[in-house]
């Protein structure tokens, strides 16, 4: 996680921590720890990895103590504001799977994968993100229908032809 936390790209990567009895599950785009720890509950929050990394370095103690509140973190005296869900089992937490240094074409077809809700991408803070990546996708698909109208195809047919390519295999 410090290789990406120090990637001048990623540097708005959110992470995303997963509580589930007795460990943390860690998650950044092509990364994925899971750490033994104490917990109690079942719950997600997300915050910049940046924000996050630097709460952790400041810190001297090997052992830290975290509280998790509603959209609230809490380290000591220090409390910072997080996006939570909390839940009542873990039978449906899922974390978002995409490659490290992931590409329009890898959003695009996670978006048009159905696998994820628009509640988990934008629990993910990839809403924007997502929304930038499809004007794309449909601009790229009307510059196509432009030049290849003279040879007869059509919008929604370029759009199939399109469409299908990414949804053909989700990662």
């Amino acid at each position: 996680m410090q290789r990406v936390e120090k990637s001048a790209k990623k540097k708005l990567s959110t992470l995303e921590v997963t509580l589930i009895d007795g460990y943390l599950q860690m998650a950044i785009p092509g990364i994925q720890l899971n750490i033994n720890a104490a917990t109690k509950g079942s719950a997600k929050f997300t915050v910049r990895l940046w924000y996050f990394a630097d709460i952790i370095k400041a810190e001297q103690d090997n052992t830290l103590h975290f509280e998790l509140t509603e959209n609230r973190l809490g380290l000591r005296t220090l409390s910072f504001p997080v996006m939570t869900t909390f839940f009542e089992n873990d039978s449906i937490l899922r974390s978002i799977n995409l490659p490290l240094n992931y590409t329009d074409m890898d959003l695009a077809k996670l978006l048009l994968s159905g696998k994820y809700t628009d509640e988990e991408i934008i629990f993910n803070n990839l809403d924007n993100e997502a929304t930038n990546t499809m004007r794309k996708v449909k601009a790229d698909i009307s510059k196509i229908v432009l030049l290849m109208k003279k040879y007869g195809f059509k919008k929604n047919e370029v759009e199939d032809l399109i469409f299908n390519k990414l949804k053909e295999r989700f990662l």
